[in-house]
């Protein structure tokens, strides 16, 4: 269900929508994201249709926001090659750097957390300066490679990310990081000095601390700033349909409010490891979708 709103050529901020169904990634988790892009533009058609005279009441901001001056366009998918990684690696960089040669800050639905590499190495082609990335997740997906995953699983792609010329691990931030993992990824995390924040650190901090702190690292010497919201950084209790679950993380309510803060500040948005094969009542889904529309109004409102 494609859809577009506004005027591209008249409109002050473009936004541009891209589905990636791809799972191709998810040696270790579950496949099933490559339905995820259908799911969650069906759950942003509820939200399109309250759109009246491209006005917008946004409840939780107690107002109602004018669209006037804003552009959203659906790219479609990207043609998927199922059978060759790289084939589609390369199809999802071409198709990121087409978006944002237009002028379109890229709001994509993936696919697994793979897709995110060959998108950032995309907003890499597209500028001379350094790239900070902000990552949603439970996971630390900073492994090398592995005889089951490979080089560029869904557990591979900060990694591969970090490696890129102009793409440092200094200007890195990971929220909603929790549980157990290899030792070999934690001493990853130590020697490059990569900041992190827990759920707890969310719950016994100041959230606006942790934003401050965030946009700090992240902006140092940087000239665009990627954002990737992996579906399960949020608890699976709010949602059920991801790649893995993973106990004790973030509300919906957190996640929405950093996003939020963040998105005036984003250059390059995605939303990952959405399954509808495991979502209930497709409520995973409609926080996926709410996610990129509170970034869209964070961003219109925006001085």
């Amino acid at each position: 269900m494609e859809f577009s709103i506004g005027n591209e050529d008249l409109c002050r901020k473009k936004y541009g929508i891209l589905g990636v169904p791809w799972d191709g990634g998810a040696s270790l988790g579950r496949p099933g994201a490559r339905y995820a892009p259908g799911k969650v533009r069906e759950a942003l058609s509820w939200i399109v249709n309250r759109i009246q005279d491209n006005r917008l009441a946004v409840i939780e901001k107690q107002t109602i926001v004018d669209l006037k001056d804003v552009c959203i366009k659906d790219f479609g998918d990207i043609d998927i090659v199922y059978h060759d990684y790289k084939q589609t690696f390369d199809a999802i960089t071409n198709k990121a750097k087409d978006i944002l040669s237009q002028g379109f800050i890229p709001l994509v639905i993936g696919g697994d957390h793979s897709i995110s590499f060959p998108l950032i190495r995309g907003l890499q082609a597209q500028t001379s300066g350094n790239i900070g990335i902000i990552q949603f997740d439970a996971h630390l997906d900073l492994l090398d490679e592995s005889v089951c995953q490979g080089r560029f699983s869904h557990s591979s792609e900060i990694r591969r990310a970090i490696e890129l010329e102009r793409v440092s691990a200094r200007n890195l931030v990971q929220i909603g990081v929790r549980g157990f993992n290899y030792p070999d990824n934690w001493e990853i995390i130590t020697s490059n000095n990569i900041k992190q924040f827990t759920p707890q650190h969310l719950r016994y901090s100041k959230i606006e601390e942790v934003v401050e702190t965030s946009l700090e690292i992240v902006s140092k010497g940087t000239e665009k700033i990627y954002m990737t919201v992996d579906i399960d950084a949020i608890d699976p209790a709010y949602a059920p349909g991801a790649g893995a679950n993973e106990p004790g993380g973030l509300t919906v309510a957190e996640v929405e409010y950093l996003v939020d803060r963040f998105a005036p500040s984003v250059d390059f948005f995605d939303v990952v490891e959405v399954n509808p094969i495991f979502d209930i009542n497709d409520m995973t889904a409609a926080v996926a979708a709410k996610l990129m529309v509170d970034f869209i109004i964070s961003g219109a409102i925006a001085k």
